[in-house]
């Protein structure tokens, strides 16, 4: 009882009032009493090489020492529920959501978009010798005092180097100390890094690792309203950067020491909401004006109108610098040296099989020349160039040589309204050697990547993933791959199940998806879309059948539950994965999207045509994209699904007459009419309260839906609904309810004299 009471000595003497040890005053956070925080804080002894996560005082660190005294000194597990600590406190952990609050910033933030994140590689870096002077001025910026501004706006053209600028001044920041936080957009590798209000929360955890006194002041912000992690963006700026700087300075504490450190944010372009763009660009500009925020900005992006019209308003003069990256003289000498450099390297590495000696210049300068000229200056070009010549997996860069040189010798002078038009042929002939065997399944790859469909909510599917979701095998995804490498960049079979396939640059989905610049080559969003859902649908049906007829590899069955637990971990059960099919139809494939008969990619009509539609998903379905009928409707109109199908006449004796037993059931005997599939548009043509059946399928795999158009469900007037039947399952009870409330409206609009389509009306023709 002696040490017990010892402990709880120690512990009341904690949370009483001390004293500050600096001029005798008492810590400014002290002075209305104990505060407590939300949470839980376990403190413990700070150890010399404790690696986790440790909140200092605000007051600055003192050094450690080897003899720790306090009342807590050789203490251990134990946990203390809202507490108040003050500047004394040797060293504590806010928990919050059962996790250090740093980690759970970390978790809203995006580690992968940051200056040295393994996802971003390879790290587009400025070539030694290049770009002399813009790095110059921005790290004479960077280095000068007092600053004449506080933030810069980098703009230019796509493909003149602006991300290696941006990724090369922040390294040189960082060796000296000076970089406080990084961000780098892009709209091509998943959602997360072109997530907005994902930005701030990426910043701010990157100064905490920086700066021992912001982490302070971040964790008793976060331990004290998390909420802000979950707010607006605006909200995140003024919690997450605003707030905890003003604290630091109401206390006299230089979270920085002496130095402005700066914060780089490249590609904001590639942010996916304009009004976010805009909206960060504004809390900068509010930012730069404060004296107690120590932090330079430099933000990169290309110059889209709503940006410049941003950075163009008078406010801005006096705090931002705008500097253009021009197509110039300097740049085309940049491009040259760079482009002499890497052919150097690759006639060394190939020494033995190019027929010029490394002693003489390789290619001539007449052939340079000409790849100059078209290149035109831009950094990107002049990558894919010397990527495509280099290229590996080929391993003759003579022969691709002699190919890019007739391929640009044939292109003729590019056209000023399109600097890029070399690169847009580049990427042609280097689709055109893909073979023709080889071409629908590299399409199909490159339209999931193209539209950001290679994900499994926002993360990026790792490149084993995605090519068994694709049901490609290993030998043959690098086979069909193999003449992609200038583009793409593809990891090596012992990395594929840790990293994703990215490409080298965004130019590449941009001329995919453009039907001007790509135009045989085009990917369209509908045509991912389509591959997506076959993808899913195929998946998903065979993990809920594993036994059903279907030409499958021998270990597909064994992937299957692999693959599911992949989108909805340890989730195995029918109703999730019928949950899951319903998900897909209505989020990634909706009305909107199936709408004017559109034709079917054969990969997804072939799922559809061997898929079992009597499986029970969403025995009652309330949505306005429930995507299902309108995938009925326009498989009807499909040539390639034969007339018995989709069918509104027996075809089956066995089967179709068991499904019109269970909507005999379903509408307690009353008849139905069977939908017009003749009509252009038979949803169109239903009146408003109006049901109508249809059967959709192949033998035992046919399932019955029964639509109501214009019903109310749950208060709400729906365009309609639909109850699903099946062969095996008879309707439900909450089927046969749903059916009620539907019969009671249709008999309010026959008593409303509205005659004009009887709903409940003869049998099934037979």
């Amino acid at each position: 009882m002696q040490i017990v009471d010892r402990l709880k000595d120690r512990v009341s003497r904690l949370v009483q009032k001390p004293k500050s040890k600096k001029n005798g005053r008492q810590d400014p956070e002290t002075n209305n009493g104990p505060k407590p925080l939300i949470g839980e804080v376990i403190s413990s002894v700070q150890s010399q090489n404790a690696g986790d996560a440790r909140v200092p005082p605000l007051t600055p660190p003192q050094p450690s020492t080897n003899e720790q005294t306090g009342s807590l000194t050789g203490a251990h597990d134990f946990v203390m529920t809202h507490p108040s600590f003050y500047a004394d406190s040797r060293s504590y952990t806010y928990i919050m959501s059962g996790q250090p609050v740093l980690e759970c910033l970390r978790s809203t933030g995006t580690p992968e978009a940051g200056l040295d994140s393994a996802a971003r590689y390879p790290l587009p870096r400025c070539y030694p010798g290049t770009r002399i002077s813009i790095q110059e001025m921005i790290l004479k910026w960077l280095l000068d005092i007092p600053y004449e501004w506080r933030m810069i706006w980098l703009f230019g053209p796509a493909g003149v180097g602006k991300s290696a600028v941006a990724q090369t001044f922040a390294e040189a920041a960082k060796d000296r100390g000076l970089l406080a936080a990084s961000y780098f957009f892009s709209s091509t590798q998943g959602e997360k890094r072109s997530d907005p209000l994902r930005v701030i929360p990426t910043i701010a955890y990157q100064m905490a690792i920086h700066s021992d006194h912001y982490k302070c002041a971040i964790t008793r912000k976060l331990a004290s309203d998390p909420s802000v992690l979950d707010a607006t963006l605006e909200a995140q700026f003024r919690g997450l950067i605003d707030e905890p700087f003003l604290q630091l300075a109401s206390h006299q504490v230089q979270p920085f020491g002496e130095s402005f450190h700066v914060i780089v944010i490249d590609g904001l372009d590639e942010c996916n909401d304009d009004e976010a763009q805009c909206q960060l660009v504004e809390l900068i500009k509010e930012a730069a004006q404060k004296t107690y925020l120590p932090l330079l900005w430099l933000i990169c992006s290309r110059p889209e109108r709503h940006l410049k019209s941003t950075f163009s308003q008078l406010e801005y003069a006096h705090v931002c610098r705008r500097e253009e990256l021009v197509i110039n003289g300097e740049l085309h000498t940049d491009v040259e040296q760079f482009m002499r450099a890497r052919f150097k390297e690759i006639h060394h590495k190939y020494r033995d099989t190019i027929s010029v000696s490394v002693d003489n210049p390789w290619p001539t300068e007449s052939d340079l020349a000409i790849i100059l000229e078209q290149v035109s200056g831009h950094f990107v070009v002049a990558s894919v160039a010397e990527r495509y010549v280099g290229d590996p997996f080929v391993g003759d860069p003579e022969a691709q040589l002699i190919s890019l040189l007739s391929m640009l010798r044939g292109l003729g002078e590019v056209s000023a309204s399109n600097p890029l038009e070399a690169l847009d042929v580049f990427y042609s002939r280097i689709l055109s050697k893909v073979s023709e065997s080889a071409f629908p399944l590299v399409t199909r790859v490159l339209a999931l990547l193209s539209h950001d469909l290679d994900c499994i909510g926002s993360r990026k599917l790792t490149t084993e993933e995605l090519w068994l979701f694709l049901r490609i095998n290993q030998s043959r995804f690098y086979s069909i791959m193999q003449r992609l490498h200038s583009v793409v960049n593809i990891p090596p079979p012992e990395d594929t199940s840790n990293q994703s396939l990215t490409f080298y640059h965004k130019s590449f989905p941009d001329y995919l998806t453009n039907l001007q610049q790509s135009g045989k080559y085009f990917v369209s969003r509908d045509q991912a879309h389509q591959l997506h859902l076959a993808c899913n649908l195929h998946w998903c049906h065979l993990a809920f059948n594993p036994n059903m007829d279907l030409v499958v590899t021998a270990d597909e069955h064994q992937n299957a539950e692999s693959m599911l637990n992949t989108w909805h971990p340890g989730i195995m059960f029918d109703q999730a994965i019928i949950t899951k099919i319903s998900q897909l139809l209505d989020d990634i494939y909706g009305l909107d999207a199936l709408s004017g008969g559109n034709p079917f990619d054969s990969d997804l009509f072939d799922v559809l045509h061997d898929f079992n539609f009597g499986l029970p998903f969403g025995q009652n379905v309330y949505s306005d994209s429930n995507a299902l009928p309108r995938l009925v409707v326009n498989l009807a109109r499909d040539t390639r699904a034969g007339p018995h199908f989709v069918r509104t006449k027996i075809e089956d004796e066995i089967v179709d007459k068991k499904l019109l037993h269970h909507l005999s059931a379903l509408t307690h005997g009353r008849s139905v009419e069977p939908l017009d599939l003749t009509t252009a548009d038979p949803f169109e043509n239903m009146k408003k309260r109006t049901v109508r059946f249809v059967i959709v399928g192949n033998g035992s795999k046919s399932g019955l839906v029964c639509i109501g158009k214009g019903i109310e469900a749950i208060g709400v007037l729906q365009p309609w609904q639909a109850i699903w039947l099946s062969v095996a399952v008879p309707p439900t009870h909450t089927q046969r309810l749903l059916y009620r409330k539907w019969e009671r409206q249709i008999a309010v609009r026959l008593e409303d004299n509205d005659f004009g389509n009887v709903a409940l009306s003869p049998t099934l023709e037979q």
